[in-house]
């Protein structure tokens, strides 16, 4: 995609969504991305997963929205207001908004999740204790993640590109066993604050990544 293009939905994203600031991911991870997509075989859309919804879906709706990209998106979001907001405001054709709850597993429990990827959607069913609302925006979370993940997770191989930008906290690593299966081989993945758990170190030599960190 040429630059023009995404600095064209860039602006397009700022005058309908929330503005670039501190806390979203920056414009340059997002450049990186945008301009590896491309469409399937007859045009074909880009399939995406969201973790956490905000300015960069702003961002992929005026992809679409402007006839740049197909794309389509499904958001995991746990904020309800900020949910409601997102579906408001992006583009119905190309971004689907999952509302969340949060729950938070032991020690022990997000061990056995990472050691048997193959079975973790029907581990993540069976496991973990809902968190309050009220701590939905602490950044201090341990091993939280969205419970209804294992209803949410995509067909095997379907998923061309995932952000991963929610919950807050470590938790974040719980997307590699949930959500593996469903990308395609060389698929790229997006972490927002990459460097503030060890994300990356989650994702393992074996699995048919790209990886790209802002």
């Amino acid at each position: 995609m040429l630059v023009r293009d995404i600095e064209k939905s860039m602006l397009h994203a700022e005058q309908t969504g929330y503005g670039f600031g501190p806390m979203t991911i920056s414009k340059s991870a997002l450049v990186h991305l945008a301009r590896r997509l491309e469409p399937g075989e007859g045009g074909q859309a880009v399939k995406l997963l969201e973790l956490g919804g905000g300015q960069s879906t702003m961002f992929l709706s005026s992809l679409h929205r402007l006839g740049l990209l197909p794309l389509q998106v499904m958001t995991l979001e746990h904020q309800p207001s900020w949910a409601s907001d997102l579906q408001s405001r992006a583009d119905p054709d190309c971004v689907t908004i999952m509302r969340q709850t949060l729950k938070q597993i032991t020690d022990e429990e997000w061990e056995r999740v990472f050691a048997h990827p193959d079975q973790s959607a029907r581990l993540w069913s069976k496991i973990g204790s809902p968190v309050r609302d009220s701590l939905y925006g602490h950044y201090t979370l341990r091993n939280a993640f969205y419970s209804e993940a294992h209803d949410n997770v995509p067909g095997r191989g379907t998923i061309d590109a995932m952000i991963i930008d929610g919950p807050h906290g470590n938790g974040r690593s719980l997307a590699f066993p949930l959500f593996v299966s469903a990308l395609k081989q060389g698929a790229y993945v997006l972490i927002d604050d990459f460097d503030h758990y060890p994300f990356s170190e989650r994702f393992g030599p074996h699995l048919p990544l790209r990886r790209m960190l802002p």
